[in-house]
């Protein structure tokens, strides 16, 4: 029993472990930090530089879905519907019925 709890002692130590790195990887570094040190970072803030020519934004028109969205993923929907059903079935027939409950 004690050589269960160490292993399982460990083992959470070891994914505790991996689950800071992974936290570690997706935090953002501060944008002030990366490449400048912090007196050009409040010295660049205080310098706005404005644009040469100023371009019109352009209207951005409406895109239909690809036919990602509109085929496949009803599809793939349809699919595990239709697979939960055949293995909810199989169950019925092959398993449930093979065996009998002894009162």
């Amino acid at each position: 029993m004690a050589l269960l709890s160490s292993r399982l002692m460990k083992q959470s130590l070891a994914n505790f472990a991996r689950a800071l790195v992974v936290l570690l990887l997706f935090v953002p570094a501060p944008m002030g930090v990366i490449g400048q040190s912090p007196a050009m970072a409040s010295s660049a803030d205080t310098l706005a530089a404005e644009p040469a020519v100023i371009l019109p934004e352009e209207s951005v028109e409406e895109e239909q879905d690809p036919w990602t969205a509109r085929f496949l993923a009803p599809a793939v929907v349809v699919l595990c519907v239709v697979a939960v059903g055949a293995s909810v079935s199989y169950y019925v027939v092959r398993i449930r019925g093979r065996y009998r409950v002894a009162e």
